[in-house]
Protein backbone atom coordinates (compact mmCIF):
# COMPACT_ATOMS: atom_id res chain seq x y z
CA UNK A 1 0.00 0.00 0.00
CA UNK A 2 1.12 3.21 -0.51
CA UNK A 3 -0.05 6.05 2.69
CA UNK A 4 -1.02 9.37 2.11
CA UNK A 5 -2.32 12.55 3.99
CA UNK A 6 -3.91 14.87 2.38
CA UNK A 7 -6.06 18.36 2.87
CA UNK A 8 -4.76 21.81 4.25
CA UNK A 9 -1.81 21.82 6.28
CA UNK A 10 -3.06 20.65 9.81
CA UNK A 11 -5.71 19.46 9.00
CA UNK A 12 -4.56 16.03 6.65
CA UNK A 13 -6.86 13.05 6.30
CA UNK A 14 -5.38 9.50 5.97
CA UNK A 15 -5.54 8.30 2.74
CA UNK A 16 -4.61 5.80 0.58
CA UNK A 17 -3.35 5.59 -3.08
CA UNK A 18 -5.18 3.29 -5.21
CA UNK A 19 -2.91 1.77 -7.53
CA UNK A 20 -3.83 2.63 -11.13
CA UNK A 21 -2.06 2.73 -14.94
CA UNK A 22 -3.64 6.25 -15.02
CA UNK A 23 -1.39 8.98 -15.41
CA UNK A 24 -0.81 10.89 -12.09
CA UNK A 25 -3.57 13.94 -13.00
CA UNK A 26 -6.45 11.52 -12.86
CA UNK A 27 -5.33 9.08 -9.98
CA UNK A 28 -7.45 8.46 -6.61
CA UNK A 29 -6.89 8.41 -3.12
CA UNK A 30 -9.43 6.40 -0.80
CA UNK A 31 -10.66 8.63 2.32
CA UNK A 32 -9.66 6.27 4.87
CA UNK A 33 -11.46 8.53 7.80
CA UNK A 34 -15.13 8.63 5.89
CA UNK A 35 -14.53 4.61 5.81
CA UNK A 36 -13.22 4.07 9.37
CA UNK A 37 -14.08 7.19 11.86
CA UNK A 38 -11.56 5.71 14.53
CA UNK A 39 -8.58 6.43 11.92
CA UNK A 40 -7.91 10.15 12.94
CA UNK A 41 -4.61 9.95 11.52
CA UNK A 42 -1.35 7.99 10.83
CA UNK A 43 0.58 8.84 14.03
CA UNK A 44 1.33 6.68 16.84
CA UNK A 45 -1.48 5.06 17.89
CA UNK A 46 -2.57 3.96 14.35
CA UNK A 47 0.70 2.29 14.09
CA UNK A 48 0.53 0.46 17.22
CA UNK A 49 -2.89 -0.61 17.16
CA UNK A 50 -2.69 -3.03 13.71
CA UNK A 51 -3.79 -0.17 11.84
CA UNK A 52 -1.83 -1.03 8.52
CA UNK A 53 -3.53 -4.21 8.53
CA UNK A 54 -7.27 -2.41 9.15
CA UNK A 55 -6.56 -0.64 6.03
CA UNK A 56 -5.72 -3.76 4.13
CA UNK A 57 -9.14 -4.68 5.09
CA UNK A 58 -10.68 -1.72 4.10
CA UNK A 59 -9.17 -1.79 0.39
CA UNK A 60 -11.61 -5.21 0.18
CA UNK A 61 -14.89 -3.42 1.19
CA UNK A 62 -17.26 -2.12 -0.90
CA UNK A 63 -18.30 1.95 -0.89
CA UNK A 64 -15.28 3.70 -0.66
CA UNK A 65 -15.25 7.15 -1.02
CA UNK A 66 -12.70 8.42 -3.55
CA UNK A 67 -11.18 11.74 -3.84
CA UNK A 68 -9.17 12.73 -7.33
CA UNK A 69 -5.58 13.14 -6.47
CA UNK A 70 -5.55 16.32 -9.34
CA UNK A 71 -4.76 19.59 -7.89
CA UNK A 72 -5.15 17.62 -4.06
CA UNK A 73 -2.19 19.05 -1.41
CA UNK A 74 -0.16 16.33 0.26
CA UNK A 75 1.25 16.68 3.34
CA UNK A 76 3.82 14.57 5.16
CA UNK A 77 2.96 10.96 5.04
CA UNK A 78 3.07 10.52 8.88
CA UNK A 79 1.69 13.07 11.41
CA UNK A 80 3.54 14.69 14.09
CA UNK A 81 6.61 11.39 14.96
CA UNK A 82 7.75 11.26 18.18
CA UNK A 83 11.27 11.07 16.83
CA UNK A 84 13.46 11.74 13.54
CA UNK A 85 16.39 10.00 13.68
CA UNK A 86 19.20 10.69 11.33
CA UNK A 87 22.47 9.32 10.13
CA UNK A 88 25.98 11.36 9.32
CA UNK A 89 28.45 10.25 6.65
CA UNK A 90 26.81 6.55 5.97
CA UNK A 91 27.73 6.48 2.75
CA UNK A 92 31.47 6.17 2.04
CA UNK A 93 31.52 8.10 -1.33
CA UNK A 94 29.90 11.12 0.71
CA UNK A 95 32.42 11.12 4.01
CA UNK A 96 34.81 11.42 1.67
CA UNK A 97 33.48 14.45 0.12
CA UNK A 98 33.97 15.97 3.65
CA UNK A 99 37.60 14.52 4.40
CA UNK A 100 36.14 12.42 6.70
CA UNK A 101 37.39 8.52 7.79
CA UNK A 102 34.65 5.90 6.99
CA UNK A 103 32.81 5.96 10.78
CA UNK A 104 33.49 2.73 12.68
CA UNK A 105 29.98 3.54 14.02
CA UNK A 106 26.83 5.20 13.38
CA UNK A 107 26.71 9.39 13.58
CA UNK A 108 23.74 9.82 15.33
CA UNK A 109 21.37 13.13 15.15
CA UNK A 110 17.60 14.38 15.09
CA UNK A 111 15.54 16.70 13.41
CA UNK A 112 12.56 18.43 15.07
CA UNK A 113 9.39 16.87 14.50
CA UNK A 114 8.23 20.47 13.43
CA UNK A 115 10.26 20.48 10.38
CA UNK A 116 8.70 18.47 8.62
CA UNK A 117 6.50 19.02 5.47
CA UNK A 118 5.11 17.66 2.75
CA UNK A 119 6.71 16.60 -0.63
CA UNK A 120 5.89 19.82 -2.89
CA UNK A 121 5.52 22.13 0.45
CA UNK A 122 7.41 25.68 -0.04
CA UNK A 123 11.10 25.50 1.70
CA UNK A 124 11.26 28.57 3.58
CA UNK A 125 14.76 29.66 4.02
CA UNK A 126 14.83 31.91 7.25
CA UNK A 127 15.88 35.61 7.31
CA UNK A 128 20.10 36.27 6.58
CA UNK A 129 20.81 32.31 6.13
CA UNK A 130 22.84 32.15 2.36
CA UNK A 131 24.55 28.58 3.06
CA UNK A 132 21.35 25.72 2.75
CA UNK A 133 21.37 22.52 0.86
CA UNK A 134 19.69 19.70 0.32
CA UNK A 135 19.87 16.01 1.13
CA UNK A 136 18.03 12.77 -0.40
CA UNK A 137 17.74 10.29 2.06
CA UNK A 138 15.42 6.77 2.47
CA UNK A 139 13.23 7.35 5.24
CA UNK A 140 12.40 4.21 7.67
CA UNK A 141 9.27 4.44 9.76
CA UNK A 142 9.24 2.21 12.08
CA UNK A 143 5.69 0.13 12.57
CA UNK A 144 5.61 -1.21 16.10
CA UNK A 145 7.72 -0.49 19.72
CA UNK A 146 11.59 -1.65 18.99
CA UNK A 147 13.50 -1.96 22.01
CA UNK A 148 16.98 -4.24 22.26
CA UNK A 149 16.16 -5.93 18.47
CA UNK A 150 17.83 -8.30 17.48
CA UNK A 151 19.46 -7.28 13.47
CA UNK A 152 18.30 -10.63 12.09
CA UNK A 153 14.48 -9.70 13.21
CA UNK A 154 14.74 -5.85 12.68
CA UNK A 155 13.41 -5.41 9.18
CA UNK A 156 10.23 -6.90 11.26
CA UNK A 157 9.82 -3.75 12.75
CA UNK A 158 9.58 -1.73 9.73
CA UNK A 159 6.35 -0.23 8.95
CA UNK A 160 7.34 0.90 5.70
CA UNK A 161 9.64 3.76 3.54
CA UNK A 162 9.40 7.35 2.31
CA UNK A 163 11.38 9.54 0.63
CA UNK A 164 13.06 12.42 3.12
CA UNK A 165 14.82 15.37 2.43
CA UNK A 166 17.74 16.59 4.79
CA UNK A 167 17.97 20.36 4.44
CA UNK A 168 20.42 21.74 6.07
CA UNK A 169 21.64 25.37 7.23
CA UNK A 170 25.44 24.76 7.17
CA UNK A 171 26.31 27.59 8.66
CA UNK A 172 24.71 27.13 11.87
CA UNK A 173 25.59 23.25 11.75
CA UNK A 174 28.92 24.43 11.34
CA UNK A 175 29.21 26.63 14.05
CA UNK A 176 27.18 25.19 16.45
CA UNK A 177 29.42 22.40 17.63
CA UNK A 178 26.78 19.88 16.86
CA UNK A 179 24.05 19.49 14.40
CA UNK A 180 20.42 19.87 15.42
CA UNK A 181 20.18 23.59 15.27
CA UNK A 182 21.49 23.68 11.41
CA UNK A 183 18.91 20.25 10.65
CA UNK A 184 15.40 21.68 12.42
CA UNK A 185 14.74 25.23 10.86
CA UNK A 186 10.87 25.05 10.18
CA UNK A 187 9.99 23.61 6.66
CA UNK A 188 13.62 21.89 6.61
CA UNK A 189 12.59 18.22 6.75
CA UNK A 190 10.09 17.11 3.74
CA UNK A 191 8.93 13.84 3.55
CA UNK A 192 6.83 12.22 1.07
CA UNK A 193 5.01 11.70 -0.66
CA UNK A 194 3.72 7.99 0.28
CA UNK A 195 4.82 5.51 3.04
CA UNK A 196 5.16 2.82 1.24
CA UNK A 197 4.23 -0.41 3.16
CA UNK A 198 7.71 -3.06 3.86
CA UNK A 199 5.68 -5.61 1.75
CA UNK A 200 6.08 -3.44 -1.13
CA UNK A 201 9.50 -3.18 -1.24
CA UNK A 202 11.37 -6.53 -1.48
CA UNK A 203 15.07 -5.32 -0.72
CA UNK A 204 15.56 -1.26 0.47
CA UNK A 205 18.98 -2.29 -0.29
CA UNK A 206 18.62 -2.14 -3.48
CA UNK A 207 17.06 1.47 -4.05
CA UNK A 208 18.46 4.50 -6.67
CA UNK A 209 18.51 7.71 -4.91
CA UNK A 210 18.39 11.17 -6.67
CA UNK A 211 18.22 15.07 -5.89
CA UNK A 212 18.40 17.74 -8.40
CA UNK A 213 17.99 21.71 -8.23
CA UNK A 214 16.54 23.19 -11.27
CA UNK A 215 16.81 20.07 -13.49
CA UNK A 216 20.39 19.83 -12.70
CA UNK A 217 21.26 16.32 -10.97
CA UNK A 218 23.32 16.68 -7.71
CA UNK A 219 23.26 13.49 -6.04
CA UNK A 220 22.71 10.05 -7.97
CA UNK A 221 23.39 7.24 -5.39
CA UNK A 222 21.56 3.57 -4.68
CA UNK A 223 20.99 2.11 -1.06
CA UNK A 224 23.35 -0.72 -1.87
CA UNK A 225 26.30 1.78 -0.39
CA UNK A 226 24.92 2.15 2.68
CA UNK A 227 27.98 1.66 4.97
CA UNK A 228 25.26 0.51 7.90
CA UNK A 229 22.84 -1.05 6.82
CA UNK A 230 19.03 -0.91 7.68
CA UNK A 231 19.03 -3.81 10.02
CA UNK A 232 21.94 -2.70 11.69
CA UNK A 233 20.71 0.79 12.31
CA UNK A 234 17.67 -0.27 13.73
CA UNK A 235 19.39 -3.23 16.11
CA UNK A 236 21.95 -0.43 16.67
CA UNK A 237 19.97 2.65 18.14
CA UNK A 238 17.09 0.19 19.57
CA UNK A 239 20.05 -1.28 22.06
CA UNK A 240 19.81 1.76 24.32
CA UNK A 241 16.98 3.97 22.56
CA UNK A 242 13.45 2.54 22.32
CA UNK A 243 11.95 3.36 18.72
CA UNK A 244 8.17 3.70 19.14
CA UNK A 245 5.92 3.18 16.22
CA UNK A 246 6.16 6.28 14.16
CA UNK A 247 9.34 7.11 14.80
CA UNK A 248 11.58 8.33 11.68
CA UNK A 249 14.66 6.76 10.66
CA UNK A 250 16.39 8.89 8.50
CA UNK A 251 19.54 6.64 6.41
CA UNK A 252 21.80 9.17 5.41
CA UNK A 253 22.86 10.70 1.82
CA UNK A 254 25.03 9.59 -0.75
CA UNK A 255 27.82 11.61 -2.34
CA UNK A 256 26.87 15.20 -4.72
CA UNK A 257 25.82 17.37 -2.30
CA UNK A 258 26.08 21.26 -3.02
CA UNK A 259 27.89 22.47 -0.10
CA UNK A 260 30.67 19.89 -1.31
CA UNK A 261 30.88 21.09 -4.88
CA UNK A 262 33.58 23.83 -6.44
CA UNK A 263 32.32 26.32 -6.01
CA UNK A 264 29.33 25.50 -3.69
CA UNK A 265 25.83 25.24 -4.74
CA UNK A 266 23.11 26.16 -2.14
CA UNK A 267 19.52 26.76 -2.62
CA UNK A 268 18.60 30.36 -3.46
CA UNK A 269 14.67 31.81 -3.52
CA UNK A 270 13.02 30.32 -7.03
CA UNK A 271 14.60 27.38 -7.06
CA UNK A 272 13.15 23.81 -7.11
CA UNK A 273 14.62 20.82 -5.32
CA UNK A 274 13.21 16.94 -6.74
CA UNK A 275 14.70 14.37 -4.71
CA UNK A 276 13.55 10.78 -6.08
CA UNK A 277 13.49 7.04 -4.38
CA UNK A 278 13.10 3.96 -6.75
CA UNK A 279 9.58 2.48 -6.09
CA UNK A 280 8.61 4.90 -3.70
CA UNK A 281 8.17 8.50 -4.81
CA UNK A 282 9.72 11.90 -6.10
CA UNK A 283 9.38 15.10 -4.09
CA UNK A 284 9.49 18.66 -5.96
CA UNK A 285 9.36 21.36 -3.10
CA UNK A 286 9.99 25.47 -4.27
CA UNK A 287 12.73 27.01 -2.25
CA UNK A 288 10.84 30.37 -0.90
CA UNK A 289 12.58 33.17 1.56
CA UNK A 290 10.86 33.93 4.86
CA UNK A 291 8.09 36.83 4.07
CA UNK A 292 7.56 37.75 7.64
Amino acid sequence: MKLIRFGAAGAERPGILLESAEPESKQMFLDVRAMAFDIEDYNEHFFAHFGLERLANLLREPGRRLVPAEGVRLGSPVARPGKIICLGKNYAAHAREFDAKIPESPILFSKAPTALIGPADPIILPEGVTQVDGEVELAVVIGKTARRVAESDALNYVAGYSVLNDVTDREAQRAAGQWFRGKSPDTFCPLGPFLVTRDEIPDPHRLKLTSSINGRMLQNGNTADLIFNISFLIAFISATITLQPGDVLATGTPAGIGSARTPPVYLQPGDRIECTVEGIGRQNNPVMKNRS
